[in-house]
């Protein structure tokens, strides 16, 4: 037999391998308590509330940045696009013409 598994079978039920033979509740207790007595500090506090602050500016700056880029694209950039496309169209007729003059019979 292993060392541990003596260990295990001294252990009181319902301790689950905390440290000082506590149950895990008692000792997750302990642990959520000394997180709200850490909360309470003013350092921390003070870097929690910078950092909403910091949150909330970065979500107004990234929602305006998204609203002028997407905005300049619509209003710059689809015009464009859209004469692209009728510059695109004109020379391929002018090629079916083209081509069409090319393949015709010739005149006698």
């Amino acid at each position: 037999r292993s060392s541990s598994q003596g260990l295990k079978s001294r252990r009181a039920p319902g301790t689950h391998g905390s440290p000082g033979g506590e149950p895990l509740s008692a000792a997750m207790g302990a642990v959520f308590s000394a997180l709200a007595a850490a909360m309470r500090n003013p350092k921390v506090t003070r870097a929690k509330n910078r950092m909403a602050k910091l949150v909330s500016t970065a979500w107004w700056l990234g929602g305006n940045v998204l609203w002028t880029v997407s905005t300049g694209l619509l209003v710059l950039g689809v015009p464009v696009l859209v004469e692209y496309e009728r510059e695109c169209q004109m020379f391929e007729q002018m090629a079916q013409a083209q081509s069409a003059q090319m393949n015709a019979p010739a005149a006698l």
